[in-house]
Formats: structure tokens, C-alpha cells, sequence
């Protein structure tokens, strides 16, 4: 079964659709922590989690 242009397009629209709804949703998540566009500043979340979960394992194997 042979596409004619016609189906052609209505599959490239669709493809196009889908991805760019998809691209709208995972790039404003990624530039708002920071791993898009950081310029210069470390990737990752802004918060401060590794020092508390330091403290947190430190006290886990203080209590052994």
C-alpha cells in the first residue's frame, strides 16, 4: 500500500504535534532547575538537600 501526499502530511502534522506538545512540557521544568541554559551555574536544584542529608546519614551512623 502505497502513501499518496495527502497522508504523507497528515503524519508529519501529527508527529509535529505530538512533539512539540511534548517539548512544551520537558523544557520549562529543565530551565527553571537549571539544566537549560545555567549559564555558568551548576546543574541540578537550587536547594540545599545534600548538606542536610549529610547531617541525616551522619546521625543515622551515630546512633549505632
Amino acid at each position: 500500500m502505497a502513501m499518496n501526499g495527502k497522508d504523507f502530511w497528515t503524519v508529519v502534522l501529527v508527529v509535529a504535534t505530538f512533539s512539540g506538545f511534548m517539548m512544551g512540557y520537558s523544557v520549562p521544568p529543565m530551565v527553571e532547575v537549571g539544566y537549560i541554559g545555567g549559564g555558568g551555574a551548576p546543574a541540578g536544584p537550587k536547594a540545599d538537600i545534600e548538606k542536610n542529608l549529610q547531617e541525616y546519614y551522619q546521625r543515622l551512623q551515630d546512633q549505632d
